[in-house]
Order: structure tokens, then sequence, then C-alpha cells
């Protein structure tokens, strides 16, 4: 099965970006890069902590940012970590959010595999 992609509007309180989402069925929680956060002018705090898959240690900070694409506009608490996205699993340029099973669940998203 390939990767599945998504553009998005990412915005923080007053500014917004369009940009690529990877949906990683995998991950517990959506988290968005540092660059993304520095562009939309978010506000960070707390600490973020994760890990991958592999056992690879996500650190970085929160925010708060609302995601929207049309049929979905949802705000919510990401981690923000640059770390995940200079991984062998997100490498692909112009990729600024990996959503997470979070995200689904509070979209009631649901992902249907057709064989």
């Amino acid at each position: 099965m390939g990767r599945i992609y998504r553009s998005i509007i990412v915005a923080g309180k007053n500014k917004e970006k369009l940009t690529v989402a990877f949906v990683d069925s995998g991950a517990d929680e959506t988290v968005i890069s540092q660059r993304l956060a520095d562009e939309i002018g978010v506000q960070l705090y707390g600490v973020y902590r994760s890990y991958s898959a592999t056992g690879q240690v996500i650190e970085g900070k929160f925010a708060e940012v609302t995601f929207r694409d049309g049929e979905i506009e949802i705000t919510m608490e990401v981690g923000v970590s640059e770390v995940p996205f200079k991984s062998e699993y997100s490498d692909e340029e112009g990729v600024d959010v990996i959503i997470g099973v979070d995200f689904l669940q509070d979209t009631k998203v649901s992902l249907v595999f057709n064989r």
C-alpha cells in the first residue's frame, strides 16, 4: 500500500499556509514541522515528547493550530518538531504535517482501503 497525502490549510492566529500532510495511521499524535510553526506564527508552549515506531525520540513543543480542507475544520493541540520530518519516513520535499490517529478520531475521518 502506498502513502496517503492530503493538501490542507494550517492556520495560526494571524497567518495560514496551504501545505502537504502525510496521513500516518500508525502515528498516535499529529505533528507539524518547526518551520511551518514559524511561518504561521503560532505560540509554542510546554514540552512535547513522543516515540516513533522505530523508537526514535521526538521532542519539541506544543502549539494550537487550525486545520481546514474544505470539508473539515478543527482546532487542536499538536506537537511541533523537526525530528519526524528529517527521518526515513518523511523525507519528501514539502511535507510539513503528519496527521495522526488523534486527528482521525477527533474529525471522525475513516480510512477505507479497497483491494
